[in-house]
């Protein structure tokens, strides 16, 4: 079983800082980011498929209960999240999946659990 390297280590400061911004603009619901049209991105932590959800955006208007206004916060999280340098969006290509503490992130990132 795999060991989610994110998860223990938590998140680059620049990916959560556009995450928490999100969800400030959402009144606290963080689920219009993590079930909808974002969740491979911010539910799976797959920072690199932000284009993959922006091409296939507007197929999902009409599955989820999102407002206009809402769904305009969550496509503003993922337009952001494409500026965010490519070193940020990967966890070491080394990880073995079982031992995330022998992984540190880079000693410059700044990390935070959400």
């Amino acid at each position: 079983m795999a060991i989610c390297w994110w998860c223990h280590w938590g998140w680059p400061k620049p990916i959560a800082d556009i995450f928490n911004d999100a969800v400030e603009k959402l009144n606290g619901d963080d689920l219009k980011l993590l079930y909808g049209p974002s969740h491979v991105v911010w539910a799976d932590e797959n920072w690199d498929c932000a284009q993959w959800c922006l091409d296939h955006f507007d197929e999902y208007l009409d599955y989820y209960n999102h407002t206009h206004e809402e769904y305009a916060v969550v496509r503003e999280s993922i337009e952001r999240l494409l500026a965010v340098p490519e070193e940020f969006k990967h966890q070491p290509l080394e990880y073995d999946d079982e031992h995330p503490e022998r992984y540190p992130p880079p000693s410059h990132w700044v990390m935070e659990h959400l």
